[in-house]
Order: structure tokens, then sequence, then C-alpha cells
């Protein structure tokens, strides 16, 4: 078990790479700069992961499991569309606040994660993003079932949502000051499902 000084060492450890993986790229950063920057020695970074590529992982993954949490829990409610993704939007919102910077990180690597990441880690990825479309298909289903939208293609709709979402992240993170995630989440989804109603059946 770890004590109060493991998690503390650790945590200084993920902040520390969070910065430089961030400032410099996963490749221009040496562990050794790492826990030079966490206060620690080396063979600190050792004692939670095997590897820089584990290190650069867990910070993804931590980002990506708060994600599939969240909606996970939006998929299991018996409410109306509408509601849960109002609410939604708002839980999503304030993750992304609270998590600018492993927002930038997790973007850098997928943009550049069959250069970062062996092919173990990437399934690792991808299967988080199969429980991401998963669960906004579900709330699709749903809301067919009930008649709250028209009979789309839950599939083709959850990636509809997913695109809309990684689209404003992405201008968020450009435009912080002047774009408002949380709200234009809200005014996207509730656009999103309009427009599920009126299809065509």
């Amino acid at each position: 078990m770890k004590g109060k000084q493991d998690v503390s060492t650790e945590e200084r450890i993920k902040k520390a790479a969070l910065r430089l993986f961030s400032e410099k790229g996963f490749h221009q950063t040496s562990t050794t700069e790492i826990s030079n920057a966490a206060g620690v020695g080396k063979g600190s970074i050792y004692w939670y992961w095997k590897s820089k590529e584990d290190l650069a992982f867990s910070l993804v993954s931590d980002m990506l499991e708060s994600f599939v949490g969240i909606l996970k829990y939006f998929s299991g409610r018996n409410e109306p569309i509408i509601k849960n993704l109002k609410e939604l939007a708002e839980s999503l919102g304030e993750l992304y606040e609270s998590e600018k910077e492993h927002c930038r990180l997790l973007w850098k690597f997928r943009a550049d994660r069959h250069y970062i990441f062996t092919s173990d880690y990437k399934e690792k990825v991808v299967k988080y993003y199969e429980e991401t479309r998963k669960s906004i298909k579900e709330m699709v289903i749903k809301a067919i079932k009930n008649r709250e939208i028209a009979p789309v293609d839950p599939e083709y709709a959850a990636l509809l949502i997913l695109g809309a979402t990684e689209g404003i992240e992405l201008e968020w993170l450009e435009n912080e000051e002047s774009f408002p995630i949380k709200r234009a989440l809200v005014d996207a989804y509730s656009l999103i499902v309009e427009g599920l109603k009126k299809v065509d059946d």
C-alpha cells in the first residue's frame, strides 16, 4: 500500500511530466529532466512506471478514464436525451476546464501516437474511444425507443455528437477567453438533438 509520501512523489512526477511533455514533446523530454523537475531521484520514476511511455500513457489514461466515467454515468440514466445531454455537456465542460493541460497533451499524443505508443498502448487508447462511442450510442438508442428523436442510425448520431465535442474542445483550447466550453457544448448538443428530431424516417 502506498503511503502519503509515495502518493505525493507520484503526483509530483506526473505534474512535472505533464508540463514537460506539453512544452517540449514526448521525444524531446528525458526521464532525467522529469525527475529533476519533480525534485526526485531518477529511480523514483521506475518505482511507479516501467518506462517513459508508461508514464506518458498514465497521463493520457487519467483524462480518458474521467471522460468515459462521465459518459457511462449519463448513458445509464433514464432521463430524456435533451436533459441527459445538457447535464453531460455541463459535466464535460467542468472536466475540460479542470484538466486543460491534460486535454492539450492528449491531443498532441493523438496526433503523434503512432510514434509515441507501441501497439499495446494504442489498443488501450482505442478501447477508451470505443467505450465513449458505445455510451453515446446507448443514449441515442434509448431516445429512439422513447420516440424522443427520429429513428436515425445510432452509430452515426454517436459519432456526430462525439465529433462536435472534439471540435469544440479544440476550438476552446485555441480561444479559451472568448469561447466558453461549457456553454458551447450545451448549445451544440441542443442543436444536434433538435436536428435529430427532424430527420426523416
